[in-house]
């Protein structure tokens, strides 16, 4: 057989497979391109090789399930959610890119926790931890005492305690401070919490102790290094960073002690109920002895690869990335009935946990939430909710990098570079995963050409407000939309190849810039994945289709996504990693790198 004869069976193969693969495409159906309701709970039937809009619904459905648990990063959850990639990628038949062989790569994870050495004394009486009272924020070992004062509810700013009143003490309060059912946790009671800053201690009174919740910790080495070195090298930078301090905490000292007891607690410390104390009642002196214990919190990466075709360039990487966490279940944060709250966003928190400043609703406004709601009510009966299941935040993304490598893998576009596809733990905590794999990547960082990071691929609705301009500008979906972020900013050829991909699209996007502006306030740059690649001078697309009013909700779930532009973006990031994979010559960088990978982000 001659080479020529040869190269045609292939190419006529090549046909083949693709015809039947578009063949299976076509007779897939489902809700997300048949129309009608989108269902609470769905199973779809097998993955096939394109691209398609019923597999990516088939594969969230499964990932941003309520038995998921919101994939917290150093809980089972998340490592249930890994599990699942892997086994993907596995029956893929992609090349293992992990530790030791596997496709894992292990995150040296720790979590504090309320030791049972931990109580809270009164007189002869003494309570239990995560059974009678629990510590919202866990720092070191700490032992406070103090006369026990009751502040009332901080919502009631009109008769507040007054600093001196407070100081020394250990105040009782009762109702949520800070936004998140305990004291120094959000951005609402500002001023009320200054005006305890005198206090030793803070212990919001609440019907049940929560499950404790854990504190994590990265312990990378690399980067803790690398920043004191930077740091010391550069005494300007780190002054001019401020060192921001922890939440909750008033500047300068030692952060307040916080926590949550029963009323039953309560009633033992004031010699009252609740119910029948008064602001200003005073109680006996009591000792807060927190001891910390720390134990290991399993987290990981997963890692894998499809080999280049090209033996020249197959040392060479495309990655092709998103975050495979979410927030999980606080355990502050309250059930709540889940259409009341999404009729709640849809009117009057339009960009969910990132809306700002936003007023009371008015009596306009309330009329149309109640009208959402109830005709929602029309469709399900009351749903109480308390797992932030991420579905867009980043389920699209996990699904997605998920379907482009079931495409790669068989189908039969074969890039001549190689393609490492990483779903990265942690994003949600402080971008963990992409920081710990550049730090210790499993290839040579420097044979990686390009990093494509999808975060939030799943929505872009003419009815969802995506973001806001540099000038407050109110930014909103469309049929072909998406935002890029950083396609630019260290090569100008990878910008260009995505606008010159998208051209040829059946349906070309319009690309917005807008979140991209050098001094956005929301700093969006430097807030995902890429983040961690372009601080190695590694060129990176960041894709998006946005915020919108389920942004870190409850009501983030996979009925709400739109599953057929979600596959028009990921069939825009396969041909992209395809024309970069491809090219005679590595992206050129002509953009301005960081001097130091621990320099610090800021757009």
């Amino acid at each position: 057989m001659t080479h020529q004869s040869l190269a045609r069976r292939v190419a006529c193969v090549a046909i083949i497979l693709a015809g039947t693969s578009l063949r299976l495409s076509a007779q897939q159906k489902c809700p997300a391109i048949v129309g009608g309701a989108m269902p609470l709970a769905y199973s779809g039937g097998p993955t096939v090789a394109d691209i398609t809009a019923c597999d990516l619904m088939t594969r969230l459905y499964i990932y941003a399930a309520d038995s998921m648990r919101g994939r917290e990063a150093g809980t089972p959850d998340a490592m249930r959610a890994t599990a699942y990639i892997e086994a993907e990628v596995r029956r893929l038949g992609l090349k293992p890119a992990g530790d030791n062989g596997t496709y894992f790569q292990n995150l040296p994870v720790t979590a504090r926790v309320l030791g049972a050495g931990s109580s809270i004394t009164s007189g002869s009486t003494t309570f239990k931890p995560n059974q009678d009272f629990s510590i919202t924020a866990l720092g070191a070992d700490r032992k406070v005492s103090g006369d026990v004062i009751f502040a009332g509810a901080l919502a009631d700013t009109s008769n507040m305690l007054t600093a001196d009143q407070v100081r020394g003490k250990v105040v009782l309060v009762t109702g949520a401070v800070g936004g998140r059912g305990g004291f120094g946790g959000g951005r609402g009671g500002v001023g009320a919490a200054n005006s305890l800053s005198g206090a030793v201690a803070i212990l919001t009174v609440v019907p049940a102790i929560a499950p404790p919740r854990l504190a994590f910790t990265l312990n990378d080495t690399a980067q803790t290094e690398g920043r004191a070195a930077y740091n010391t090298a550069h005494p300007e930078a780190a002054a001019g960073r401020g060192g921001r301090g922890g939440r909750g905490g008033f500047g300068g000292g030692q952060q307040l002690l916080a926590g949550t007891i029963t009323s039953t607690v309560a009633a033992a410390l004031l010699g009252k109920s609740v119910q029948s104390a008064v602001r200003g009642d005073v109680g006996a002196a009591e000792t807060i002895d927190v001891r910390v214990e720390t134990i290991p919190a399993p987290t990981r990466n997963v890692v894998a690869i499809i080999p280049g075709s090209d033996p020249k360039l197959r040392g060479q990487y495309v990655v092709i990335g998103a975050h495979s966490d979410h927030v999980g279940m606080s355990a502050a944060r309250p059930v709540v009935e889940h259409d009341s709250l999404k009729a709640y966003n849809i009117v009057a928190r339009v960009e969910g946990a990132d809306t700002r400043n936003a007023a009371p609703p008015t009596a306009e406004q309330w009329a149309r939430i109640n009208a959402i709601k109830d005709s929602l009510r029309k469709i399900y009966p009351a749903r109480p909710d308390s797992i932030s299941n991420g579905a867009d935040d980043d389920g699209s993304g996990s699904v997605s990098i998920l379907e482009i490598a079931e495409a790669f893998a068989r189908g039969p576009v074969k890039p001549k570079r190689s393609l490492i596809f990483i779903w990265q733990m942690g994003e949600e905590k402080g971008l963990w995963g992409s920081q710990y794999f550049t730090n210790h990547p499993t290839v040579s960082l420097d044979s990686i050409v390009a990093d494509l990071n999808l975060d939030m691929v799943g929505r872009g609705e003419a009815s969802d407000v995506t973001g806001r301009s540099k000038d407050d500008v109110e930014l909103t979906g469309a049929a072909n939309y998406v935002q890029l972020v950083g396609s630019r900013r260290l090569s100008t050829e990878l910008g260009d190849i995505a606008e010159d991909v998208s051209t040829k699209q059946p349906m070309p996007f319009k690309f917005d810039y807008a979140m991209d502006a050098n001094g956005h306030p929301q700093n969006i740059y430097c807030r995902s994945d890429h983040a961690n690649y372009a601080r190695y001078g590694i060129p990176v697309i960041f894709f998006t289709t946005g915020g919108h009013a389920d942004y870190h909700q409850v009501t983030d779930e996979p009925e709400y996504i739109q599953y057929q532009h979600m596959a028009r973006v990921d069939k825009l990031v396969f041909d992209i990693a395809t024309r970069v994979a491809n090219l005679d010559h590595r992206v050129k960088v002509d953009g301005p790198k960081a001097n130091s990978p621990f320099a610090g982000c800021q757009q």
